[in-house]
């Protein structure tokens, strides 16, 4: 343990020894010589001074100058530039210099003696013979550029198979007419597949014509445009801009400082490893090593690179492209930019799709329950039909016996008649006529029980819910002669056509009138009626009311006797009135039930109208004033059994009824 931390405090001692010798020394001058203008040829400059930076923090200085003199072929002013450097740098001498283009490199070569005799010098951005010539000196060494424009003519035929004229943008320098020649002695192998042009020597606008002119099967090469071509913008992305803007055919270059620009890619020449060797060369002759000993080999076209924009643009398809070609500034698609926004999409929809499916299962599930309980509730209604058919089966016969006792009696008085000598033929009339009446009474009170016994599914039509009371009451009358109770109606004096079924409405009343006559059955009041008043509310709103004189209804009852099972009866099952109250609802309406101020009970139900009669009603007005009103003496009805004609008159005090 105690070596260790003997070890770990040597270890911060020479650490901080080494800052402090470093931090005493004086920081190192880099002189850094560009060729052209200062935004001309800056190719991978910018992060030079980045690298330089973060190799060697706070321990030099960066002076930046650009030889001028090199954008002009006929004028020599590279010595008064060397004395501005002289006068520049005499007091702050300069530990490396380094040139960026074959310009800055030439110059200091010739002025080295003058000007920086023993400062190293590195070379850059310069043709890969620089590195292997014999006019290096001790103190130089060469970060080069080897360019194989065959191999970047191969790579355009390879993409574009059709190009047959390969136009070549370069200005006209001295070194860029030194890549003239290069270029035209390296391609002489291709010119039985590609003409070449050259797009020298012209002002900058012509430059853009001939570009925006090219025949259909061309290519632009882009190797370089000098500062002083006439016209040409003050900083070379501008000029590339413009170029790339009106070109007609697809172009091209040697280094990827380009990519992005406007070229389509291609094997290139990496910037960044350019810069990567410049400055790794650079801090190394900084820390005092000798340039002679430097020796870099050039550095070559990389793997091919290609922008996809320019490789839509130009319908460029990528199984055309190298293999290990790689493909930059693609667009990302739909799902690389809302990856996450559609996965929650996807989410949302899932759920709300899973949501939807289980709502619709709910809703099928319900439809069916719904169905079973309309099924149910139609059998339950015909089994309680049935019931108080039962109940009124005394009623019935009576109903029934009479027409067809009647019927009888005038058969056998007919037949009297006829046996006389002299038949008195007006008499048989009147027995045929009396005859066919009870007819149609019998016929008629077996087609009401057969319409109330069936069973079939539940029908909606226009039904006039006045007709319906009249129909039951008439239907029930013998039931309340048999109960002693007079029926009387207030029916409204226009029809109150409601959508329903027919029988069940007509369930509704025939409920409520058997609840009413067996309420008074038991009752020792003189007064024993049922009256029932149908009314139009609001225009909308058909509402029947049964009353009954009977003993009421107990207040504490009022808000059961609607419920299932609930009765009062020893024998009943208390349904009657939940039936009720289930097809009233099932209807659209409402029923309740209060007792009257003056003794007996009321029972209240509404219904909507129908659409149709709605409107009607709305627009006419209600007229509630009552149609007729069914009461009166009651009246019985005895046959002579001589005539077998029906006789109606007052009754001697025996029951019997009447109704208009």
């Amino acid at each position: 343990m105690q070596s260790f931390s003997a070890r770990l405090i040597g270890g911060l001692l020479l650490t901080l020894t080494a800052a402090v010798v470093a931090h005493a020394q004086p920081p190192k001058r880099v002189l850094m010589l560009h060729s052209w203008g200062p935004e001309f040829g800056d190719l991978y400059a910018r992060d030079m001074r980045v690298q330089l930076s973060r190799q060697l923090p706070g321990r030099f200085e960066l002076y930046e100058e650009w030889l001028v003199s090199a954008r002009f072929a006929d004028r020599q002013e590279d010595a008064e530039f060397a004395s501005y450097l002289n006068s520049l740098f005499a007091d702050h001498p300069i530990d490396l210099v380094i040139t960026l283009g074959a310009p800055a490199a030439n110059f200091v070569q010739r002025y080295q003696q003058s000007v920086f005799p023993t400062t190293p010098e590195l070379l850059t951005d310069v043709e890969e013979r620089r590195a292997s010539g014999p006019s290096l000196t001790p103190n130089e060494t060469v970060v080069a550029i080897a360019v194989s424009f065959p191999a970047l003519v191969q790579n355009i035929l390879r993409v574009r198979p059709q190009t047959s004229l390969l136009a070549v943008v370069i200005g006209n320098s001295p070194i860029e007419k030194y890549w003239v020649q290069q270029i035209r002695g390296s391609l002489e192998p291709l010119n039985n597949r590609v003409t070449l042009t050259f797009l020298t020597d012209l002002p900058f606008k012509e430059v853009l014509t001939h570009a925006a002119s090219l025949p259909a099967r061309s290519a632009i090469l882009y190797v370089l445009l000098s500062p002083d071509i006439e016209g040409i913008p003050q900083d070379e992305d501008s000029a590339l801009a413009q170029l790339h803007a009106v070109a007609s055919a697809p172009m091209f270059s040697y280094t990827d400082a380009y990519l992005g620009k406007g070229i389509v890619g291609g094997p290139l020449i990496s910037g960044e490893e350019q810069g990567r060797e410049t400055i790794s060369v650079a801090a190394r002759l900084l820390s005092g090593e000798h340039a002679s000993d430097i020796k870099t080999p050039p550095i070559g076209l990389g793997k091919p690179e290609f922008d996809w924009r320019e490789l839509r643009r130009w319908n460029i398809s990528e199984s055309d492209l190298p293999p290990g070609s790689t493909i930059f500034f693609r667009e990302p698609s739909a799902w690389d930019r809302y990856r996450w926004q559609i996965v929650l999409l996807a989410i949302v929809l899932a759920l709300e799709s899973a949501l939807l499916v289980s709502l619709l299962r709910e809703r099928r599930r319900r439809r069916i329950a719904e169905m079973s309980a309309h099924q149910r509730l139609a059998e339950l209604a015909h089994l309680n039909r049935r019931s108080t058919v039962g109940e009124l089966s005394a009623s019935i016969t009576h109903e029934l016996t009479q027409p067809l006792s009647a019927i009888g009696n005038n058969t056998e008085a007919a037949e009297l008649i006829l046996g006389m000598t002299s038949p008195d033929l007006g008499e048989l009339k009147e027995i045929n006529s009396d005859i066919a009446r009870d007819q149609r009474r019998a016929i008629e009170t077996i087609k009401r029980l057969r319409r109330l016994l069936a069973k079939r599914p539940t029908e909606t039509q226009l039904v006039d819910l006045s007709a319906v009371v009249r129909e039951v009451f008439e239907f029930i009358l013998a039931q309340a002669v048999a109960h002693d109770v007079t029926l009387s109606t207030s029916l409204s004096p226009r029809p109150l056509l409601v959508s329903g079924d027919p029988i069940h409405l007509q369930q509704v009343i025939l409920n409520l009138l058997m609840n009413a006559i067996e309420a008074i059955g038991g009752a020792a009041s003189s007064e024993r009626t049922i009256t029932a008043r149908t009314v139009l509310l609001e225009g909308a709103i058909a509402e029947v009311a049964i009353e009954d004189s009977g003993p009421g209804i107990p207040p504490e009852k009022l808000e059961q006797i609607f419920e299932p099972f609930f009765t009062t009866k020893d024998e009943g099952m208390g349904m009657g009135l939940a039936i009720t109250r289930t097809i009233v609802v099932s209807h659209g309406g409402q029923i309740w039930a209060a007792n009257r101020p003056g003794g007996g009970a009321v029972v209240r139900f509404t219904v909507p109208l129908a659409k149709t009669d709605r409107d009607t009603a709305l627009v006419q007005g209600a007229d509630n004033r009552p149609e007729s009103v069914i009461a009166g003496p009651r009246v019985s009805r005895a046959f002579d059994s001589t005539t077998a004609r029906g006789v109606a008159g007052p009754s001697t005090g025996g029951r019997g009824w009447r109704i208009r």
